[in-house]
């Protein structure tokens, strides 16, 4: 992964500070970790592999990052950034990094859910097909007619079972992507109410 690719992945500028990667990469991971896909199976192993991806950004990035430029006396993540903990300007950050972090994990969830919805019109362009072919060669007769009868029925079962299941996923990723983008909106309207302050 290349230093842009990894700036990509964790929703960063270019000359993003040590502790925006690490800001960046923990929210994120919050955002995106396994868990949150409880019980399906398929949407948790795609968390698993964006997680991969995201460890491996953060890793190429702490390698190269700068190190944070004046950070004052404090603690957590207000300190890190350079601001008096508690400060306006210290909230502002974090609710902007947060902001950011909902919005590249909404990105994400929504390539998902694109690929989903691809992959379910497949599944139910092939099962329309199979259902034809299955219309035709129910009259056959013979061994010929019986084996292609028997084969493309059980692609129009496979294609309407497989359809159902992508429904589901497809509903899953629908719901975490209006969370993330009410996450966004909240964080973003916190920064701006601190930037005002």
């Amino acid at each position: 992964m290349t230093r842009d690719e990894a700036l990509s992945v964790l929703g960063l500028k270019s000359g993003a500070t040590r502790d925006e990667v690490r800001l960046a990469y923990r929210e994120l991971a919050q955002m995106l970790h396994p868990d949150k896909f409880g019980s399906n199976k398929r949407l948790r192993e795609r968390a698993e592999q964006q997680m991969r991806a995201i460890n491996e950004a953060r890793d190429v990035l702490l390698k190269g990052a700068r190190p944070s430029s004046g950070a004052r006396r404090g603690s957590g993540r207000a300190a890190s950034s350079g601001y008096a903990a508690g400060s306006p300007e210290a909230i502002a950050f974090e609710a902007r990094a947060r902001a950011n972090a909902a919005e590249t994990a909404r990105l994400s969830v929504v390539a998902q859910l694109r690929t989903m919805r691809e992959r379910r019109r497949a599944m139910l362009g092939m099962a329309a097909v199979a259902a034809l072919v299955s219309l035709v060669t129910m009259r056959m007769r013979g061994t010929l007619g019986m084996l292609a009868f028997s084969i493309s029925s059980m692609l129009v079962l496979w294609g309407v079972v497989d359809a159902v299941i992508l429904s589901s996923q497809v509903d899953a990723l629908k719901k975490r992507s209006v969370e993330l983008l009410r996450t966004r909106d909240a964080a973003r309207r916190i920064a701006e109410e601190a930037a005002g302050l």
